[in-house]
């Protein structure tokens, strides 16, 4: 749990990269390569246990496999263009188009992230309004407010040109103050983890009224 806390508050400051300063960029990404490795070794029975192939499962098995894949593209990716921590593979040639492929995994690999945390709050979630309906409610009705924010800032913050690949550079603007910046970033955050957690609570649903009605 401390472990994916950690990746959960690393990520928006690894977004941040001109503003947190390319030194500190790199060591924050290695940080969560590490922890990504880390996670996985600790979650390695999910691989090799058995499975049943409903609709939840099929989602789970696509999107951990599309980001493993990311999770080890990006970072290779972000290695080759390394101007700091990695400087003996400064030998090795880097075109524009090796900057790109890392933008357009940077994006992609921080809204599947959030997706993939989001699809464990089913359970804690469905804990609290066992507990508290009055709290779950107040907790939907400000996860709700922050997601729609969420949605505003991925279009403002120029998320979908950045994704579909027409956006070449990341843009920054100095003069900003950085905690704009991290409210927007976390804000969008939530809002892929509330639709992670909405599609597996779907999914969940589903297969539960297919058991039902066998």
């Amino acid at each position: 749990m401390i472990l994916d806390i950690a990746m959960v508050v690393l990520l928006p400051m690894l977004m941040a990269y001109s503003l947190i300063g390319e030194t500190f960029h790199e060591v924050i990404g290695s940080v969560i390569f590490v922890l990504f490795i880390i996670h996985n070794i600790l979650n390695r029975k999910w691989y090799t246990a058995r499975k049943r192939y409903n609709a939840r499962m099929i989602f789970q098995i696509c999107l951990n496999l599309c980001l493993f894949v990311f999770m080890i593209l990006q970072p290779v990716s972000g290695i080759l263009l390394s101007k700091h921590l990695y400087t003996f593979l400064s030998t090795l040639p880097v075109t524009a188009q090796l900057r790109s492929i890392h933008m357009l995994l940077a994006y992609w690999g921080y809204c599947l992230l959030c997706v993939h945390a989001g699809t464990h709050l089913v359970a804690p979630l469905k804990k609290l309004r066992a507990k508290s309906k009055q709290g779950f409610t107040a907790l939907s009705v400000i996860l709700a407010c922050v997601s729609v924010y969420g949605f505003v800032a991925w279009i403002r913050r120029g998320f979908p040109g950045y994704m579909s690949g027409r956006t070449a550079f990341a843009f920054f603007d100095p003069g900003e103050p950085r905690v704009f910046f991290f409210l927007d970033y976390i804000a969008i955050m939530i809002l892929f983890m509330m639709a992670g957690c909405l599609i597996m609570y779907l999914l969940q649903k589903k297969s539960a009224n297919r058991g039902k009605a066998r």
